[in-house]
């Protein structure tokens, strides 16, 4: 019963993990894909994880995982931008520029969703 217990938790384990590849993959994707369409480099071609928790939404728990990546503007200044991913789905991409920051609307065709962030 106990090695029951040990397979059942080591496939868990196995499927976060896939999980957890899968959706740095995608914010890799989906940042540099923002970047191109800001007109800003993306910077080391990586992402990092700020953090993962659960959220019921749409009668379904799923985890939400935040990533954040840098940009670069002109090539000198590091610039800090942030996701949010719930399952594959994009929530919302943040960039901050030396301008001010922008939020912007991942369901568009790269246009700004015109929302200032706080």
């Amino acid at each position: 019963m106990t090695g029951l217990f040990v397979i059942l938790a080591l496939v868990l384990a196995a499927v976060y993990f896939n999980d957890a590849w899968r959706s740095i993959e995608r914010a890799r994707k989906v940042a540099r894909d923002v970047c191109a369409r800001a007109g800003v480099q993306f910077l080391d071609g990586s992402v990092v994880a700020a953090g993962v928790r659960p959220e019921w939404s749409d009668g379904r728990l799923g985890l939400v995982r935040r990533y954040r990546f840098e940009f670069a503007t002109d090539g000198n200044a590091r610039y800090v931008g942030e996701l949010s991913l719930r399952g594959r789905r994009v929530r919302v991409v943040s960039m901050d520029l030396p301008e001010g920051g922008r939020l912007l609307d991942p369901d568009s065709t790269g246009s700004e969703s015109g929302r200032e962030r706080p």
